[in-house]
């Protein structure tokens, strides 16, 4: 593993940094803050990303994409963090989806739903996750029932980032019963959803922002045809694991950049001072705590970095994108929560507003709030943790056979 940019990293480097910088002065700035008020801004920086032949980067060019591996587009990642660039709207149509239909679907699916994702024209959700199944996402309990032409599904969805604003969706049902005798993972099929479909409702869920990041999802007798069922009937979990794989490499690599997030802190920390008037940067325990959290971001880009390597080797996900989620998480977690504690929150306030201090606290609550969350998205810390004990470290399973 080589952590120097090769000629065509550093080509591709030049070329993205020099197009951000004509770019961005372009958007309709500031950035709104709603979720369904960013949507046109969010739907303008993706066409220009389609323009300019920087969306879908790893997608197959047959499909739209520009048939790049995944060094280049870690690389994308960091010069947009570095330039301040917005959010890629369509993030769950792009890296999960998008690649799954191009890998699973048929051609009919492909050449109707694979477009709009890229364009921004169709943004997607996540329909996996339930109230009694997250983790553990074979209990789940969704039910499709064969009817002529199609499939009547009922059911309930949890904790579905961005499901009010989505054309559609990836969900998961059970068609095969519950068959004792049958493991429970064989008889799941993998579906693809329009959510304006009769009988979806969404109720967005509150976090402690205010915001409406995550939605539940009901699902009343929806039908849904024959053409949209992803893989073979009963055989939905081969298409799940490609899925989550997809999913895994993007979070192990890091959906923050932590070492530009570690030196954001040190920059707000030349500015400050302690109670007595002291530069902030001065206190050894500061210093320290930097120090901590500059080498664990380091260590984390170097584990991405083995991961971006054996997935643009043609390698599949393997267990090391465990170790990145799990070394992820509380980083992310540790960053934001040494930062709001530089300049305590004291009393009451209001969340809505988004002025002056008050609004870098929100940034920094946020991106605490992101850590806490992908600590459970794409497999809990719990499960990553059984992936790296039996698949690593060839640990038996609790009760199995020695």
């Amino acid at each position: 593993m080589d952590l120097a940019d090769a000629p065509d990293e550093a080509a591709f480097r030049a070329r993205v940094r020099a197009w951000l910088a004509e770019a961005l002065p372009q958007l309709a700035w500031p950035e709104p803050p709603g979720l369904e008020e960013k949507v046109p801004f969010w739907r303008q920086w993706q066409q220009m990303l389609c323009e300019a032949d920087l969306a879908g980067l790893t997608w197959p060019r047959e499909y739209g994409g520009q048939g790049l591996d995944e060094r280049l587009r870690a690389i994308f990642g960091e010069e947009c963090d570095l330039a301040g660039a917005p959010e890629r709207l369509n993030i769950i149509g792009e890296d999960f989806c998008g690649p799954t239909i191009a890998h699973f679907g048929t051609d009919e699916q492909k050449a109707r739903l694979l477009k709009p994702i890229l364009t921004g024209e169709e943004i997607w959700c996540q329909l996996f996750s339930e109230p009694g199944a997250g983790s553990d996402l074979a209990s789940l309990r969704t039910k499709a029932v064969k009817v002529d032409g199609g499939w009547r599904i009922s059911g309930q969805k949890i904790w579905t980032s961005r499901a009010q604003i989505a054309a559609h969706a990836i969900l998961l049902a059970r068609t095969g019963g519950n068959d004792p005798g049958k493991a429970r993972h064989k008889g799941i099929t993998f579906f693809l959803l329009p959510m304006e479909s009769e009988g979806v409702t969404v109720r967005p869920l509150q976090h402690m922002l205010g915001e409406a990041e995550f939605n539940e999802v009901f699902l009343d007798d929806v039908f849904v045809p024959d053409e949209y069922v992803v893989g073979e009937v009963d055989g939905g979990w081969k298409v799940t694991m490609g899925t989550l794989a997809f999913e895994r490499v993007a979070i192990a690599t890091g959906r923050v950049n932590t070492t530009k997030a570690v030196t954001d802190i040190v920059a707000d920390i030349r500015g400050m001072q302690d109670a007595a008037g002291r530069p902030l940067g001065a206190d050894p325990k500061v210093r320290q705590k930097v120090a901590d959290l500059w080498s664990r971001a380091l260590i984390h880009k170097t584990i991405s970095q083995r991961v971006v390597t054996g997935a643009a080797a043609g390698a599949p996900p393997g267990p090391v994108t465990s170790i990145g989620k799990l070394y992820f998480c509380p980083l992310v977690e540790d960053i934001a929560d040494f930062r709001l504690s530089l300049a305590p929150l004291g009393g009451q306030f209001d969340l809505s507003e988004d002025d002056g201090e008050l609004a870098a606290s929100r940034a920094w609550l946020r991106l605490a709030n992101q850590g806490r969350g992908t600590a459970i998205a794409g497999g809990s810390t719990y499960i990553q943790r059984n992936i790296a004990a039996e698949r690593i470290l060839g640990m038996p399973r609790a009760g199995a056979a020695t």
